[in-house]
Order: C-alpha cells, then sequence, then structure tokens
C-alpha cells in the first residue's frame, strides 16, 4: 500500500503543476489572509477528446508459482536428500527432494496383503460350492448323524443295559482269546521253520567256504573272476533268504503274541462292562452319556446347517461385508500408493527454483515448505487498485508497463482478470488486478520487481471538458460553481453535474454544463501542516478523489 499513495502523490504533485499552468493563462487574484492564499481563475467549458489512464503500481508475479512441501505426513520426519538449488532450472517431474521411502514401502505391502485377503474371502463366497464340497458336506452329515446314534445307544445301554447280550460278549471274548492263545502254541511248537532256516545255514555256510577258496587261488584270467563273483553272489542270496526267513518267524510269533493280548483285553473290557450293569447305574456315567447324546446332536445340527449354507448361497449381508473390506482395502492401497509417492518431491512444472528452505537431515512436516517453484517464462504484473477506481478497470484493456529497475524501457500489456473480492489494507479495500507482461524476454526479470502500469481506462471524443480542480463533491453528487457571465462580481451558482472520464487533469461532464459556460476554479494554499487546503473545488483532497474516479 505504501507503493501505491506514494505513487498516487507523485502523480498529484504532476497533476497539480499541469493544473496550476492551465489556471495560468488568466488573471489569477490571491487573497488578502496572512496566512493563506486563495487564487481563482474562471474557465470556460470546452469541447474536445479524452484519453482516460489510470495510473497503479504493483510487483512482477509468476502465476504458476508453488511452494513446494511433503504434505502427505502424518508426523515429522528427516529430509533425505535436495537435489536441487535455488536458481537451478528444473523439468516437470523431475526429482527435487525425497524422505526415508522404507516405512511407506511397508504400510504399501501391509495394505496390499490385506486387499489380496479381502478379494480372496469376497471370491470364496461368491463362488458356488464344488460337487466336491457337497460331497464332503454330506460325507460329515452321515458321520455326524453315526456318532449321534452311537451315543445314544450308549445311553440306551446304561439306562436298560442287555445282560444276556453283555453275557454272549463276554463268552464271546472269552472264546477269542482261547483261540489266540490256541493259535500261538501251534506256532511255538512249529519245527518246520526251524529246519528250513537249519538248512539254509548249512547252505549258506558251504557257499561261504566256497567262496573263500576262490579268493585264495591265484588266477587272474576273466574266467576266474566270473566264478568268484558267481560265488559271491551266490553266497549273499543264501544269507538273504536265511535272514528273512528267520525275520517272518518271529513275525509270526509276535503276531500270535499280539493276538493274545488284544484277545484278553477286549476279554476284560467285557467282564468289566457286564460287572457294571450287573451292578447297578452310575449317575456320573449316564450324566457323561447324555453329554455325548447332546454334543453328537450340536454336531449333527450343524452339518446339516453347512449342507444347507451350500444349497442356499452366500448370505447377501456377508456378501455386502465381504464387498465392502475389498473397497476399504482398495482403498487403503490408493492411499499407501499415494504416501509412497508422497515421499519423493516431485516438480509440478517446468519451471526455476526460487528458494529452499531446508537442508538434508532437517526435520521437516506436512507443512514445511522444503523450496519454492516458479514459471518464469510466464510473468505478468499484479497491481493494487483500490476500490475507487476499481470499477473502471475491465478485463482486456491495454496497459503500458515500466520497471524501476530497467528506466527507459516500457512494455506493453493487457488487463487478464477483474477479481471481485478485494482485502482490506490500511483500511481500504484493494484489490489485485492481473496484466499481462509482453517484449520483457529478454530482460532479468525477478519475481517481485516492482513494476508501474498506466491501464488504458477509456477515450471520448468531442467530450464537454472541465478542469478536475472545478469539481466539487457533494452529498448527492458533484458540482461546479457556475459564474456569472453578465455579473462577475456576483456570487458563483453550484451547478449539479454528472461527470464520466477523467485524465487526472481534464473531466468528461456528460450532463449539467454547455460549451462555453464558466466554471470557478479555486486553488488554496495555507500555512496548514498540509501544502494545500480544500477551497472550494480546487484542493489536493478533491484531485485525488478525481483521480480514483469519485
Amino acid at each position: 500500500m505504501f507503493k501505491i499513495w506514494l505513487r498516487v502523490g507523485l502523480l498529484l504533485i504532476l497533476f497539480l503543476a499541469g493544473g496550476i499552468g492551465y489556471l495560468q493563462r488568466e488573471t489569477l487574484f490571491p487573497a488578502a489572509d496572512a496566512t493563506t492564499a486563495s487564487f481563482t481563475q474562471i474557465v470556460a467549458v470546452e469541447q474536445g477528446n479524452l484519453n482516460a489512464v489510470l495510473s497503479v503500481v504493483g510487483e512482477l508475479d509468476a502465476p504458476q508459482n508453488q511452494e513446494l512441501a511433503f504434505d502427505r505426513l502424518d508426523s515429522t520426519v528427516t529430509l533425505l536428500t535436495l537435489e536441487v538449488a535455488a536458481g537451478q532450472v528444473v523439468e516437470a517431474g523431475q526429482v527435487l527432494a525425497t524422505i526415508d521411502p522404507t516405512p511407506y514401502e511397508q504400510a504399501l505391502e501391509q495394505a496390499q496383503n490385506d486387499l489380496d485377503e479381502a478379494e480372496t474371502a469376497l471370491v470364496d463366497l461368491q463362488t458356488p460350492p464344488t460337487q466336491l464340497a457337497l460331497a464332503q458336506a454330506d460325507l460329515s452329515i452321515a458321520q455326524a448323524d453315526l456318532a449321534y446314534e452311537q451315543a445314544a445307544d450308549a445311553l440306551d445301554n446304561l439306562l436298560a443295559p442287555d445282560l444276556a447280550d453283555l453275557q454272549s460278549k463276554v463268552s464271546d471274548a472269552q472264546l477269542k482269546l482261547t483261540q489266540a492263545q490256541s493259535a500261538l502254541v501251534t506256532l511255538q511248537n512249529d519245527t518246520s521253520a526251524d529246519d528250513d532256516i537249519s538248512r539254509l545255514k548249512d547252505t549258506e555256510s558251504e557257499l561261504a567256504g566256497e567262496y573263500g577258496r576262490l579268493t585264495n587261488e591265484s588266477y587272474s584270467d576273466a574266467y576266474y573272476q566270473d566264478r568268484v563273483r558267481l560265488a559271491n553272489n551266490a553266497w549273499l542270496a543264501t544269507q538273504d533268504t536265511r535272514i528273512t526267513a528267520e525275520i517272518q518267524q518271529q513275525a509270526k510269533l509276535l503276531s500270535g503274541q499280539a493276538s493274545v493280548t488284544s484277545a484278553q483285553q477286549s476279554l476284560a473290557a467285557a467282564r468289566k462292562t457286564l460287572a457294571d450293569a450287573q451292578s447297578g447305574v452310575d449317575d456320573l456315567a449316564i450324566a457323561k452319556a447324555e453329554q455325548a447324546v447332546a454334543a453328537a446332536g450340536v454336531n449333527l445340527a450343524q452339518a446339516r446347517a453347512d449342507r444347507a449354507d451350500l444349497d442356499a448361497g452366500p448370505d447377501p449381508v456377508e456378501l455386502a461385508a465381504a464387498q465392502a473390506a475389498v473397497t476399504r482395502a482398495e482403498q487403503a492401497v490408493v492411499e499407501a500408493e499415494a504416501d509412497l509417492a508422497g515421499a519423493t518431491l516431485t516438480a509440478p512444472f517446468a519451471g526455476t527454483v526460487l528458494d529452499t528452505n531446508s537442508d538434508v537431515g532437517s526435520r521437516v512436516t506436512a507443512t514445511s515448505v522444503i523450496l519454492t517453484l516458479a514459471n518464469l517464462n510466464q510473468l505478468q504484473v499484479v497491481a493494487a487498485v483500490d476500490e475507487t477506481t476499481i470499477r473502471q478497470v475491465q478485463a482486456g484493456q491495454t496497459a503500458n508497463i515500466s520497471f524501476d529497475a530497467f528506466p527507459g524501457q516500457g512494455f506493453t500489456g493487457e488487463v487478464l482478470s477483474v477479481p471481485l473480492q478485494g482485502t482490506l489494507q490500511g483500511g481500504v479495500m484493494v484489490y489485485e488486478v492481473a496484466i499481462s507482461l509482453e517484449g520483457a524476454d529478454e530482460l532479468a526479470l525477478r519475481v517481485g520487481m516492482t513494476a508501474n502500469a498506466e491501464i488504458n481506462v477509456g477515450q471520448s471524443q468531442n467530450a464537454l471538458l472541465v478542469p478536475a480542480m472545478a469539481l466539487q463533491s457533494s452529498r448527492v453528487g458533484y458540482q461546479v460553481l457556475l459564474a456569472n457571465p453578465t455579473d462577475p462580481t456576483a456570487q458563483p451558482q453550484a451547478v449539479p453535474v454528472e461527470i464520466g472520464l477523467t485524465n487526472g487533469t481534464f473531466t468528461e461532464v456528460t450532463s449539467g454544463l454547455n460549451v462555453g459556460d464558466q466554471v470557478v476554479v479555486q486553488l488554496t494554499a495555507s500555512s496548514d501542516t498540509s501544502p494545500f487546503a480544500q477551497r472550494g473545488g480546487g484542493s489536493i483532497n478533491s484531485a485525488t478523489r478525481l483521480l480514483n474516479g469519485r
């Protein structure tokens, strides 16, 4: 704002100098007050052309300008690398800085695993049951049904035992034990196997002797070698046959002994069952049997329910939940991929690094600006226009631009946009107007340089023109003091007027005056703190308002 008002002050000085020069075409009459000098001039309303120019101050700006940060961070991390420096030109997508990607890679891997599991669960629900699954379900029902019947029979036997059947089972067990013992005795008394083994041992001994005799001979021809090999093979084959016979004999005896042991155990179990039945009902045994029946019934019901579920297909609620789980997992993967990509700071567009704000090894957060990037190939001027003059500015108006850093050089531009919303600065609403810049490609321009712009806000042909200092502001608008053409000494008459364009020196009057009307221009200088004080219509305050179009 200071730049704006400084510019306005300079324009006013030039404006006053031009106005006073114009007024000097007629005689000036100073006032008699010792501390106040008032100069009055009568000026005729003229007709002419008017080019209205609005002078504003702004600064050079790059529309494509961005402060870059690791904005996906949720904690403080360490800057791993910084690949660029201030002033470096980079391409779009170029790596600028990085942080450690390891935790984000791990998070992505976990998210992908969760997605795979969710998709597998959904596919399992959506896939129709196979014939194997149906057969297995039927088998489970059959097994559960058998277990239930067996548990129920066991309970029935406890509650109403069949003593005759139990006695019969004891007799059967006793008979099987007798048969097993008899078979074992027969095996133990059978000497045929021992005779066979004895003959095999004799044959083995003879063959071993033959082999030993041959190995002690001194022959070395092929015939001799064949005889030695055949003798060895015969001896080893007989040895294998003898060992096999011994093992088979031992296996038969062990099998017979195992049959006796098993028959003894079966007999003991049958006798105990009979004794328990004869001694009366055991409450604990009944409770256990009833519990076994209940458990078998639950298993049977569950097996039948599982089979019914296969026939009915997936539950809609479970299917919707599985689909929602997949959607959440997919979103988690997308977020994890974005977090991993966010661990590498890349250039969003081609441009120049204006400055860097962090060093390698420094701690950064999501709000830490790492660097500022701007496209210096596309620059514009952002001019500050206050609320009193913004109504004159429209998109498409041409402008002449100059820079304090390059005196004597002028450039052209065009108003690109006029904002609808301004910002309050020093009690005045200020609007930032964007103006294009042309013809300055070869200059070493820098973002933030002060720019002076003269916006051509309009033209008027054959307009009624009065000195801007002749206008006075009133509660209902503007007015001028109109002199009496027949009596110069008479008091001037205040006449309301409507105004149009102004260039700061002259103002267009659209109604209220005619060509040749005599208007009064007053300029008052006093010893007040201000070099000029307002009196009539020709003060620096009124000139400021006219410059702002009010």
